[in-house]
C-alpha cells in the first residue's frame, strides 16, 4: 500500500490505496491530462531529443528546454544506515526490495518491479529528467527507458562507474594509463565501459545527456590532478560517437561546488579547446548545496537575491559558452533540516524560483537530490521498510514543496541562446596553483592530454613444426 500524506492525483489527504490502484490512477490521469501534462513538463514524445544550441538547450520542436530533474539512485536501505544523528524512537525496518550496494544498477530491466512504481512519482512532480548514477552496460535498460519516455522523462546517463570502468583520482596521465592491481589498465577499462554505455543508450531519443564524470575530486583530493583525463575521455567519446554515426548525445561534466576560484577555473578548462574541438564538454554542471535558508536579507532586512550564494554563481557562469545546469541541488541543513519518523517540513525549494527569475537567461536545468530516503536523509519519498512498521511508500512534505516549485515555474521562451566565444584555456601556472591550493601530492600538467589508450596487439599463436 501507499500512504499519501497530502492531496495528490485527486485522492484525499491521508488516503490509503493499493499499489496497482495507484499506478492505474496515475496512468489514467496522465492520459486524461494529455497535452496539458506534456506542457507542464516542457517535454513530450515529440520533443525528443533535446539539443544544445550555443549556451542553451532546445527540444526537437525548437522550444527552449529547462531540465527539471530528480536524482534517482535507490539503495533500498533502512534507518539503521543513517549517517547523522539518529532518533532512538525510529527503529530500522525491513526493506521491501533487496538492498543494493552503492555501485549496483537500479535501472536495469530486472529492477522493473521497483522503478515501474517510482517513475510515475517522479513524473508527477512536474519533472522531465531523471539522473542516474550507476549503469551496468552488460544489462538491458529498455524497460526503464521506454517507461521514462512514456511519462515525458528523459534520462541523464553516467559514463563512469564505481566498480569497473571508473576514472581514478590519480594525476594525469596515470588516471588514463596506470595498471592498477587486480583491475588492469585504467584507461582501457574506462573507455571500454563508456563505449558500451554509449552503444546501448544512443538509440534512445530520450537519452538526455551522458555524464562524462562526476565530482572526481570529492572523496580524494588527488582528483584535482585528474582533470586532463576528463578532457581526454570527452575527446575519445566525441570521436567514438562520430565514428559510429551515433546521435551526438551531449557530454556534461558534473562538478562539486568548491566555491571560490576553483569552480570557474575548472569550468573554463573543460569548456576550452585545448588540442581539438573534441576535448570540449557540451555542457557544464554544478552540484550546489549552498542555498540553505528560505531567504537572504539585505542589511535593510529585505529579501534580496544579491545576498544569496547564487549571486556569485550568476556572476561567474552567465557568460559560459556552453549550457549550465545545477546537476544536483537541495541543501537539507539549517532551516531545511528534517527528521524521522515523518520527515515533516524540510526543504521548500525556494531557490527554484531564483533559477528561473534571476538566472533563467543562462541556467538550463536543475536536478533535485534525491528521490529516495537514503543514509544521508535527502529523500523525497521514504521507500517501504525504511522504518519499522512503515510497510508502504510514504511521500514527504518536501516532495510536495518541490512539485509546487516545478509546476509553478516555466522557462522564458523569449530568451535566445547566445553564441559566445570559448574561453582561453587556463595557464599552466593557474592550473598548478589550483592543485597546490588543494594540497595535491603530485601536480599534473593540465596543458597536455593523455593520448587515447589502445589495446596492445595480440601475438599470433606459434605453430610448432614437427
Amino acid at each position: 500500500q501507499v500512504q499519501l500524506g497530502n492531496f495528490v492525483w485527486g485522492f484525499p489527504r491521508v488516503a490509503t490505496i493499493g499499489f496497482s490502484a495507484m499506478i492505474a490512477a496515475i496512468l489514467t490521469m496522465l492520459t486524461i491530462l494529455g497535452a496539458s501534462a506534456a506542457s507542464n513538463r516542457s517535454l513530450s514524445s515529440a520533443a525528443y531529443p533535446v539539443k544544445v544550441k550555443d549556451n542553451l538547450l532546445y527540444d526537437a520542436q525548437g522550444r527552449r528546454f529547462f531540465a527539471k530533474g530528480v536524482a534517482y539512485n535507490p539503495r533500498n536501505g533502512n534507518y539503521g544506515q543513517v549517517l547523522g544523528r539518529r532518533d532512538p524512537a525510529c527503529v530500522p525496518g525491513t526493506p521491501k526490495f533487496p538492498p543494493l550496494q552503492y555501485y549496483q544498477d537500479p535501472a536495469s530491466d530486472d529492477m522493473e518491479d521497483q522503478f515501474k512504481t517510482y517513475l510515475p512519482l517522479i513524473a508527477e512532480l512536474g519533472a522531465n529528467v531523471v539522473r542516474l548514477y550507476n549503469i551496468d552496460p552488460e544489462k538491458s535498460h529498455d524497460k526503464f527507458m521506454r517507461q521514462a519516455a512514456s511519462l515525458g522523462l528523459s534520462v541523464m546517463v553516467p559514463l563512469t562507474r564505481g566498480d569497473w570502468g571508473f576514472l581514478p583520482a590519480l594525476p594525469s596521465p596515470k588516471c588514463y594509463y596506470e595498471d592498477l592491481p587486480d583491475y588492469g589498465h585504467a584507461g582501457l577499462n574506462l573507455l571500454t565501459s563508456s563505449k558500451l554505455i554509449v552503444d546501448q543508450f544512443s538509440k534512445y531519443d530520450n537519452t538526455f545527456m551522458f555524464v562524462v564524470a562526476n565530482e572526481i575530486d570529492h572523496l580524494e583530493k588527488e582528483g584535482f590532478a585528474a582533470y586532463p583525463c576528463v578532457k581526454a575521455l570527452t575527446r575519445d567519446i566525441h570521436r567514438y560517437q562520430r565514428e559510429k554515426g551515433y546521435r551526438k548525445v551531449p557530454l556534461i561534466y558534473s562538478n562539486k561546488d568548491q566555491g571560490g576560484r576553483d569552480r570557474l577555473d575548472i569550468a573554463k578548462y573543460l569548456t576550452c579547446e585545448l588540442e581539438s574541438p573534441d576535448d570540449v564538454v557540451d555542457a557544464f554542471g554544478l552540484n550546489a548545496y549552498s542555498w540553505c535558508d528560505p531567504e537572504y536579507l539585505s542589511p535593510q532586512g529585505v529579501a534580496d537575491f544579491k545576498y544569496s550564494p547564487y549571486e556569485n554563481v550568476a556572476k561567474e557562469f552567465a557568460d559560459l559558452p556552453k549550457p549550465f545546469l545545477f546537476t544536483e541541488f537541495g541543501c537539507n541543513t539549517g532551516a531545511f533540516e528534517t527528521h524521522c519518523p515523518d520527515y515533516k517540513g524540510g526543504r521548500s525549494w525556494v531557490q527554484v524560483g531564483a533559477m528561473f527569475d534571476k538566472m533563467g537567461d543562462f541556467v538550463s536545468g536543475a536536478v533535485a537530490f534525491e528521490f529516495s530516503m537514503e543514509n544521508n536523509e535527502y529523500g523525497l519519498v521514504i521507500t517501504p521498510g525504511f522504518l519499522q512498521g512503515q510497510n508502504s511508500l510514504k511521500i514527504t512534505d518536501n516532495y510536495y514543496a518541490l512539485k509546487k516549485q516545478f509546476t509553478e515555474h516555466e522557462v522564458d521562451q523569449a530568451t535566445a541562446a547566445k553564441q559566445l566565444p570559448l574561453p582561453q584555456c587556463i595557464s599552466k601556472g593557474t592550473a598548478d596553483e589550483l592543485q597546490r591550493r588543494n594540497r595535491v601530492k603530485e601536480i599534473s600538467d593540465w596543458s597536455k592530454l593523455p593520448p587515447t589508450p589502445v589495446e596492445p596487439p595480440t601475438e599470433p599463436e606459434k605453430t610448432l613444426l614437427p
